[in-house]
């Protein structure tokens, strides 16, 4: 973490030198400028502070402590947009973290505002929240599973059972529709937002309808031990575990523990290059670790965190990270991030969730 505190601290420089505009995105190693953000623009703004309020968690100074809450602040106002559900990856990403290790009770008026942002694009006859908007259907996709979170800790904050309902129906539907017989996940499910129904189920970033993008295996990991958290509804506890085993069989080896791009290009694509993705990886390790918490035999706790440190060491090695490669130019942790679909979408960058995410497993591994 020391070398995340160094090249934080540099991001955060640049922060402040854009007059608080500068929010990393993602970027080519080989570029020393990251194609960045604003606070209140896309999806990924809230990944920045949260690695931040990963380093303040793990080595806590005042002066990574005022970084963290100078980064989070200017992002509140998003807590008030209705037009996405990404709302919770951006809001807790930063004020979650900020909130469960200061209490200031700021910081949870604006999860709270967020969550009900979000409850906005609920459909009681989907029973899910909108992802994506389209004039075409009701789509729903896998990642969403991760904003839940939002819903469910504010629920708990204040009693309000209504967004606990929310949450507890979109995960439950989404473990019906959104997984296959053998527990690997469609990307996109489409409704038909009058009767409810499933009109089709595809991909937008993995490489086809019927393969396995794994950042979106990774997703459904992670959302499904953060549902069981915070319900211990055993139907979602048993679908983590099913999902990441699923991971597991599906990594390159034994000792190649990070995932291509999607599980089932390598075997079928045409294409002689596939890349691989630091950033399923950095999620799924995050969540082994939290998931080897619930697992109900110590054979399998041990399986999971075992494989989680495999993959985290992986990850930290000169293969994936920044610094094991002279070349590289820019100020980040992890390469080799994927957006998907590829070859459309930027491939081997750095990407500001595989940041988070990898700092967040390291935080969680320490504390074992």
């Amino acid at each position: 973490m020391r070398y995340a505190s160094v090249q934080y601290s540099i991001l955060y420089n640049e922060f402040v030198d854009s007059q608080g505009t500068f929010y990393p995105s993602y970027g080519n190693p080989l570029d020393q400028d990251w194609k960045s953000t604003t606070a209140t623009s896309g999806w990924t703004q809230g990944f920045f502070p949260g690695v931040l309020w990963n380093i303040v968690e793990h080595n806590a100074t005042r002066q990574l402590l005022q970084h963290a809450v100078d980064v989070t602040t200017p992002t509140a106002p998003f807590a008030n947009v209705t037009g996405t559900h990404d709302v919770g990856f951006v809001i807790m990403s930063g004020f979650g973290n900020a909130y469960r290790l200061l209490k200031r009770q700021e910081y949870l008026d604006v999860i709270i505002t967020a969550a009900r942002s979000l409850a906005t694009r609920y459909s009681p006859i989907v029973r899910c929240t909108r992802s994506w908007n389209s004039a075409q259907g009701f789509l729903v996709i896998i990642d969403n599973i991760m904003n839940l979170e939002l819903l469910f800790e504010a629920s708990n904050q204040t009693k309000d059972q209504s967004l606990y309902n929310i949450a507890w129906q979109h995960a439950n539907r989404t473990m019906y529709e959104h997984f296959r017989d053998d527990n690997s996940t469609y990307h996109v499910v489409e409704y038909n937002e009058t009767d409810g129904s499933v009109i089709r189920k595809y991909t937008a970033q993995g490489y086809a309808d019927w393969s396995t993008w794994s950042r979106g295996q990774s997703w459904a990991v992670h959302g499904f031990t953060i549902a069981y958290r915070y319900t211990k509804y055993q139907p979602f506890l048993d679908k983590a575990i099913s999902a990441a085993n699923y991971v597991l069989t599906h990594l390159p080896n034994s000792t190649d523990v990070i995932p291509y791009w999607d599980y089932d290009a390598i075997h079928n694509s045409t294409l002689t290059y596939q890349p691989r993705d630091t950033s399923a990886a950095a999620i799924f390790a995050s969540a082994l670790v939290e998931l080897s918490e619930y697992a109900p035999t110590s054979d399998m706790k041990n399986k999971f965190l075992e494989n989680a440190k495999a993959i985290v060491n992986e990850l930290s090695s000169a293969t994936y990270m920044i610094y094991g490669n002279k070349e590289y130019k820019l100020y980040a942790l992890l390469a080799n991030g994927t957006q998907g679909p590829y070859p459309k979408n930027p491939y081997d960058v750095s990407l500001a969730y595989g940041d988070y995410y990898l700092t967040q497993a390291v935080v969680r591994l320490a504390k074992l």
